[in-house]
């Protein structure tokens, strides 16, 4: 039962992807040979690279390394009973950056004779299963990928949010205190006027004041 939905699940992301695994004659490393090929949308080289590596760890416990030289995963002497049937496989790949997609090239070497739909039909599913159980680590650790992104810029976001509300606060405590300073300043004008009002008044008596004195000045 969970064979079978393993293999529905399977199904279902590859046929949403419009994905396949398909044969072609590549050159490799050893010369022209038959790959298993298929694509890997939204991804990157390096990244799938890395995941073939750790799934060859995890899924047949083999160290696999990368050649520079030739851009090729090697993994040597697998143990594959399905596809071996009872020999090692090594086993080469590679992952070439495609515009947006990669193309993930797998080379089955059966020990001289490389794995074929047409001379090993009993195998082949063996290594389509494989290479679309791979397609599903690789779109999960992708979205997973992305999930952590996505996070990140949601997380980038709140910090934003929480210091343009800390900014806001800020700008209405100014407007708190300028408003404060605004009703000081009517009041201080207020005053000021009264103040001016009452200082022209004294003025005016003053100036009565030292009238009354000159004319009496005047008198003597």
């Amino acid at each position: 039962m969970k064979r079978l939905s393993f293999f529905l699940l399977m199904m279902a992301y590859l046929i949403n992807l419009d994905a396949q695994v398909y044969e072609q004659y590549k050159t490799m490393s050893q010369g022209d040979r038959n790959a298993l090929t298929m694509t890997l949308p939204q991804n990157k080289d390096k990244f799938v690279g890395t995941l073939w590596s750790a799934y060859m760890k995890e899924f047949y416990g083999t160290k696999t390394k990368l050649n520079k030289k030739t851009g090729e995963w090697f993994s040597d002497n697998v143990d594959m009973p399905a596809i071996g049937l009872g020999n090692t496989v090594d086993v080469y790949a590679t992952a070439e950056q495609i515009n947006d997609d990669v193309r993930l090239s797998v080379w089955f070497d059966l020990g001289g004779a490389y794995l074929t739909l047409r001379e090993h039909y009993d195998r082949y599913p063996e290594a389509e299963k494989l290479m679309m159980r791979f397609a599903l680590e690789v779109a999960q650790k992708s979205t997973e990928q992305q999930l952590g992104t996505e996070e990140k810029k949601l997380k980038a976001l709140e910090n934003d949010l929480k210091k343009l509300q800390s900014n806001n606060e800020r700008y209405l405590k100014d407007i708190e205190r300028a408003r404060e300073t605004i009703r000081k300043a009517e009041e201080g004008i207020a005053k000021n006027d009264k103040d001016q009002a009452d200082t022209q008044d004294k003025i005016e008596q003053q100036k009565k004041a030292i009238e009354a004195v000159r004319r009496k000045l005047n008198d003597l």
